[in-house]
């Protein structure tokens, strides 16, 4: 599967309508996406209404000073996890003070990657209402196909969460 700048821009649209909508507010926390989930939001008409901040938090320090992840989550667990990227959405939404955060980390490749969590691999976090919780997707393509899919399923994970409210 690969993704290309227009169904970002139909997610991304999707999601500012749906937000706008409900008059709810959205923030980022991105890793390997190194923010194109908050500049895909912000290239829409009607972003600001919506999108309150993102947080690129490539390296670990920023995660931990920024979005308040534990230290012992990222030893324990590595930066590329479940309680990790939850706790990078609910940094998020603490951080801007929004209904809604979403949060990737990720090997986006070529190097890195585990055998657990092979290149390609990112969990993609959404807190909101006080819950949080957190998906595993795995992308093939070079490193910036990666991110664009990871992007995509992130847009597409707020639209959804929106929808359910």
């Amino acid at each position: 599967m690969t993704c290309d700048s227009k169904e970002l821009e139909r997610a991304a649209t999707k999601v500012v309508e749906l937000c706008c909508a409900k008059g709810l507010t959205v923030s980022t926390a991105e890793s390997c996406t190194a923010g194109l989930v908050a500049a895909s939001i912000a290239a829409v008409p009607g972003a600001s209404d919506i999108l309150r901040g993102g947080a690129v938090t490539y390296v670990n320090d920023i995660k931990e000073r920024v979005l308040g992840v534990a230290h012992a989550s990222i030893e324990e667990y590595t930066e590329v996890s479940h309680p990790v990227a939850r706790e990078m959405a609910s940094g998020a939404c603490t951080l801007f003070g929004t209904d809604i955060a979403v949060s990737l980390t990720g090997y986006a490749g070529p190097g890195g990657g585990t055998a657990e969590n092979p290149v390609g691999t990112v969990y993609v976090g959404i807190a909101r209402d006080g819950a949080v919780d957190s998906i595993r997707v795995h992308f093939l393509g070079d490193r910036n196909e990666v991110r664009r899919q990871a992007a995509l399923c992130a847009l597409n994970l707020i639209a959804s969460c929106v929808e359910d409210l």
